[in-house]
């Protein structure tokens, strides 16, 4: 070999192997001593000889790794490692590009992550980058990976590569999702298992890697303030896909069941009678729920026959009472109620006309007049209506159970009124009393003033 005088530790020099052993070799490098090359810095291929790789006569090139000089011993070693490791970088350099995949053996558990082995070259793999379900690092040394480059960093003066496993695992996933997906189709009814629940909906699984959104609207048709009121966690569901935008999938509970107003129309007609409850009182009637959030209105002019009556004063929200249904608007989806209907109108069957004589019967006796009985409804009896003369009180006239000849003065049946007069009917039937006695008794010479006047005294 050509003589070497100066030597330092980082020279690349080529020499020839002397000697071999199973843990060392000697290499003349044409300096003033040989050089010791341990089996470990032989290659970076796992060996238990070194005659697995050389043997003497050969020439190899290799790195000065150190230089010791003593008055008695001299030291020189020798290493490929770093050799090995550019001649590699240099071979596989294409495949290293960023974003490439490679096949890399795990070789160790280090702080913070992983160390892997490419054809000699080493790669790191930071913990965060290893696996999409966190599993335990060190059960991944000894065996093989396929992993991404993401980023080469040149580190004192050497390229260090990053890889990244986890995203080799979720760009496999997502292929297996994507054909998982296209055997899916909207209006396919399927089951599943709710995984996640939030305040808007569930989410459901639906396959091994396809999970849809249920939305707190699409569970049920009945409302529902909280997602937990009608799901848990590990609760397994037949659902309809109604939807599907991308890679999200809209599901439905409620597409599989009947709507309440079609149970509605189902089990009820214009004419059934039913026990509502009051929901809501307003100005013009009430909303009354005849079946789960199925709501018709009662009318205010529904209430009851009697105009005066007022229901909404005497009834609460939560009230229960009978109603009829008196109308269905199937395309509206509405209904409406009476509570009416269901009673008897008294006033019905009462045929009277102003001017009519009719039979009364005194009920109540009041300052100002009286309550009378006519026909099985109620009339009143003024105080100025009870005789020609100024009447101080009532009961000066009247008392309760007396039955009275009267004359209706006014009626008004639909808001179940009605006046009538006691001196009217009285002055009605004397006047028919004296024409009667003035056909059989009059005179020529006699007017019918006087003879009326004289009459009445």
């Amino acid at each position: 070999m050509e003589e070497i005088k100066d030597l330092k530790v980082g020279d690349i020099v080529a020499g020839k192997v002397i000697k071999v052993s199973k843990e060392e070799a000697l290499i003349d490098i044409g300096y003033a001593y040989e050089g010791t090359i341990y089996k470990d810095h032989l290659t970076t291929r796992k060996i238990t000889d070194c005659n697995e790789i050389i043997k003497v006569d050969d020439v190899i090139t290799v790195k000065v790794t150190k230089i010791s000089e003593g008055d008695q011993t001299n030291s020189l070693l020798l290493s490929r490692l770093d050799l090995e490791k550019k001649e590699a970088i240099d071979r596989f350099r294409s495949e290293l590009e960023v974003g490439n995949n490679v096949n890399a053996r795990v070789k160790k558990s280090v702080n913070g992550g992983l160390l892997l082995d490419f054809h000699g070259i080493e790669l790191f793999m930071p913990e965060s980058l290893i696996d999409i379900k966190n599993a335990p690092k060190d059960t991944l040394v000894g065996t093989e990976t396929t992993v991404r480059i993401i980023e080469i960093r040149l580190e004192r003066g050497k390229e260090k590569f990053i890889a990244n496993r986890k995203q080799v695992q979720l760009d496999e996933q997502r292929q297996l999702e994507k054909a998982e997906l296209a055997t899916f189709n909207v209006g396919d009814i399927v089951k599943g298992k709710v995984e996640r629940i939030v305040d808007f909906g569930a989410f459901v699984h639906i396959g091994e890697l396809t999970e849809g959104l249920l939305h707190i609207s699409e569970i049920s048709y009945y409302h529902i303030i909280k997602v937990e009121d009608a799901l848990k966690v590990g609760d397994l569901v037949t659902v309809k896909i109604i939807k599907i935008s991308g890679r999200k999938i809209s599901l439905s509970m409620k597409a599989l069941e009947e709507k309440p107003w079609d149970l509605f129309l189902k089990t009820h007609k214009v004419g059934d009678k039913v026990e509502a409850t009051v929901i809501k009182k307003m100005q013009f009637g009430m909303i009354m729920e005849v079946e789960k959030e199925v709501r018709g209105l009662l009318n205010r002019f529904d209430y009851s026959w009697n105009p005066q009556e007022n229901l909404a004063g005497t009834v609460e929200v939560g009230s229960k009472f009978e109603v009829q249904i008196t109308a269905i608007d199937t395309e509206k989806q509405q209904f409406t109620l009476s509570k009416k209907h269901l009673e008897y109108n008294p006033w019905s069957d009462v045929k009277v006309r102003v001017g009519e004589l009719v039979s009364a019967t005194v009920k109540t006796v009041q300052e100002k007049g009286a309550i009378v009985e006519v026909m099985g409804v109620e009339a009143y009896l003024p105080i100025s209506e009870l005789a020609d003369e100024r009447v101080e009180k009532a009961a000066d006239k009247v008392k309760v159970g007396d039955i009275l000849s009267v004359e209706v003065i006014q009626v008004f049946p639909k808001e179940w009124k009605m006046t009538v007069s006691l001196k009217r009917a009285t002055s009605k039937s004397e006047r028919k009393e004296f024409e009667s006695h003035l056909n059989e008794n009059v005179s020529s010479d006699q007017s019918l003033a006087d003879l009326f006047a004289k009459f009445k005294k």
